[in-house]
């Protein structure tokens, strides 16, 4: 009886341990199964994703390729209505040209019936021979100038004839006037046929500058309520023209308005320009020194 009931308790705990184990079993295929499970789900649903991003991709690329086969479609469309219109247009210019030649030669053969003989065809006239460029010593007997004369130009002012040499301007070997500007400290080429077009003139006498000061002590002709940009184009055609009595009323003018007013930059640069020609020639033409000559038109215009 003791062995029989050692032997059933060993069976009972063998068949508790075998039972556990099978549990245990169990529980890790469970998991197992359901991982997996999970795992197919999620590359399912990866995979259905990706199908729908593609035809996404194939729906947009098939409406660009659509597109692109309709706009063809126009292109095509209109080079067809463009070569049926320049055809009709070749067939109508064609109708046309051929009545007009059988309209003139109608008119040629019944003129050939009726006119005698062509005259002969007269001779071409033949190209006018190009200006000869005068030497230096043509161009000294027909210029007022020489070398050592002072001359005033309507933009650089009071400068002096250093030499006429000839340069080679335009592929072609001109006489020129070399001026220097000493205050400027530049030198100025004229070709000998352009002086008159530039401007040059020669200095005023001592008549001339007792008339200047004249017109600076005169009463001043500007309107202060005019725009300054009018004004300042109004100046500057009378500084252009380089003559000293207009110089001398640009000098005057803008002197007695910027006694009432604020000159703008512009005004204010005519004003030392004009005064700066005027003062050098007045100078030259009185024989004083040229801040004196200054200091005097300065007192005149701003008293």
């Amino acid at each position: 009886t003791k062995r029989k009931t050692k032997t059933s308790k060993k069976k009972s705990k063998s068949s508790k341990k075998s039972s556990g184990s099978a549990r245990k079993k169990s529980g890790r295929a469970r998991a197992t199964v359901s991982r997996k499970a999970s795992v197919k789900k999620k590359t399912t649903k990866k995979k259905a994703a990706k199908k729908a991003a593609k035809k996404k991709v194939s729906k947009k690329t098939s409406k660009k390729k659509v597109a692109k086969k309709t706009s063809k479609k126009k292109v095509t469309k209109k080079a067809a209505k463009k070569k049926v219109a320049k055809k009709t247009s070749k067939k109508k210019v064609a109708k046309k040209t051929s009545k007009a030649a059988a309209r003139s030669g109608a008119k040629t053969g019944a003129a050939k019936k009726a006119a005698p003989a062509p005259a002969k065809k007269a001779p071409e006239p033949e190209a006018p021979p190009k200006p000869k460029v005068p030497t230096i010593e043509e161009a000294l007997a027909t210029l007022s100038y020489s070398e050592g004369d002072h001359v005033v130009h309507p933009k650089y002012g009071l400068g002096k004839v250093m030499a006429i040499t000839e340069r080679k301007l335009t592929e072609r070997v001109l006489p020129c006037l070399l001026i220097h500007f000493s205050h400027q400290d530049m030198r100025l080429t004229i070709p000998v046929d352009q002086v008159e077009r530039s401007g040059l003139r020669s200095p005023m006498s001592r008549r001339q500058a007792d008339e200047v000061f004249k017109v600076l002590r005169g009463r001043a002709t500007f309107d202060a309520k005019r725009r300054s940009a009018k004004r300042v184009a109004d100046y500057q055609k009378r500084v252009r023209l380089g003559d000293p009595l207009s110089l001398a009323e640009v000098v005057r003018d803008l002197s007695r308005l910027g006694l009432k007013k604020t000159l703008s930059y512009e005004e204010r640069k005519i004003q030392s320009e004009a005064l700066r020609i005027l003062s050098r020639e007045v100078a030259l033409a009185r024989g004083r020194e040229t801040a004196e000559v200054l200091e005097e038109i300065e007192v005149i215009v701003n008293r």
